[in-house]
């Protein structure tokens, strides 16, 4: 691809898999200009204990190291409580915002690429109305899965704004189908989220341990996540209190932040479990691949989920992965040689997939390999192909 050529990037975040993918084909474009709305409310919580907004602040949102110096990154502030109406009138607000920021920076892109639909893609749609140029939309999960189908409403906004572009771009097959329930025309491309191969890789387990403090002979469970109840927390709290009456030697670490915090800490306690399981909220991005390498194996309880980038990276450090059948999971984990998969919402068959993946001797070699083809330097190629049909 000529690097000539500009793109513009609509997104909620910098960070993991967005700014991975943006960065992969930074040279081949000769400028980025990557938008990212952002609620001023959430920096309360620099002052205040609010875990829910500490999420979305300007530094939980924005990951600048290592930033090509031909990527911008402008965050878009825009001021609104989140609740259904605030967020339904939303997308007219960032567009707005947005389209004064380009005017005033007098850009010219050549493509738009609007990371998942609502409001990004919503912005995008009105973008391309006024330049006439080529719009692809992300869809990554919730925006596919589930907003849509809330009610006829948002079912009719989302049809319409991914009719409105040129391309789709989904991770899995699993949330294709969810877009051709909604009678959608636009062509959909499947291009998993892939993973970050200078970070994620295979790491001596016991000197992850040590750096992290955590004990070497224990057998580690690790999940990573949102404190959030489609991460399906309880129902791993309730399998691992059935696992530890069969395993004594177990410790699961629960990693991440969110509103249920308080919930799952009472949920640990009242089952007996405080030396068990542990919340050690959430981590810097660069410690990942050591909590990763430190675990036996990685465990996604999820109720739902587009294709998870934290597969990927688990899979990339050799470790094996069990989780519910959810999004695109079971395209990925295609054989018991790279983990287990169990029914979601179902307590006893996923605390039996995490006895028999502790028991077995895994071959963390064949892991990584499998999971290579989806490190971004090869997932890189194809978004490129997409990219040229419609420059």
């Amino acid at each position: 691809m000529s690097n000539r050529k500009s793109l513009l990037a609509i997104t909620p975040t910098y960070n993991y898999f967005v700014k991975d993918q943006i960065e992969s084909i930074s040279s081949d474009f000769k400028s980025i200009d990557v938008f990212v709305y952002h609620n001023p409310i959430t920096e309360i919580s620099n002052y205040l204990p609010i875990h829910e907004l500490s999420l979305f602040t300007k530094k939980s949102l924005i990951e600048y190291s290592g930033k090509p110096e031909n990527v911008s990154v402008s965050t878009v502030p825009t001021f609104f409580i989140p609740i259904d109406y605030q967020y339904r009138h939303l997308g007219e607000k960032h567009y707005r915002k947005i389209l004064n920021m380009i005017v005033q920076k007098k850009r010219e892109p050549d493509l738009i690429h609007s990371h998942f639909v609502w409001t990004s893609g919503y912005v995008g749609a009105r973008l391309k109305e006024r330049y006439h140029i080529p719009l692809i939309i992300s869809g990554y999960g919730y925006d596919l899965y589930d907003l849509p189908f809330k009610n006829p409403q948002w079912r009719e906004r989302i049809r319409g704004i991914l009719n409105d572009s040129d391309c789709i771009i989904t991770v899995s097959n699993r949330l294709a189908d969810y877009i051709r329930k909604l009678d959608v025309n636009t062509p959909v491309e499947i291009l998993p989220t892939g993973y970050d191969g200078k970070r994620f890789y295979p790491r001596d387990q016991q000197a992850c341990r040590r750096t992290l403090r955590l004990p070497e002979k224990k057998r580690i469970i690790l999940t990573i996540g949102s404190l959030v109840k489609v991460k399906g927390h309880i129902d791993l709290i309730h399998a691992i209190s059935e696992l530890e009456g069969r395993s004594k030697d177990i410790l699961c670490i629960i990693l991440g932040e969110g509103n249920l915090r308080n919930e799952l800490q009472k949920e640990i306690k009242k089952c007996g479990l405080e030396e068990v399981i542990k919340l050690v909220g959430r981590k810097p991005r660069e410690e990942l691949p050591l909590w990763i390498n430190a675990c036996d194996i990685f465990v996604l309880p999820s109720l739902n989920e587009g294709n998870p980038t934290v597969m990927f990276e688990a899979l990339a450090c050799g470790i094996p992965f069990v989780s519910t059948d959810v999004g695109g999971v079971s395209e990925i984990i295609t054989s018991k040689e790279y983990g287990l998969i169990c029914e979601s919402n179902d307590c006893m068959d996923l605390c039996n997939k995490m006895l028999e993946a502790l028991n077995i001797k895994w071959n963390r070699d064949a892991i990584q390999s499998h999971a290579l083809q989806y490190e971004w330097d090869s997932q890189r190629q194809n978004l490129l192909e997409i990219y040229k049909k419609f420059m």
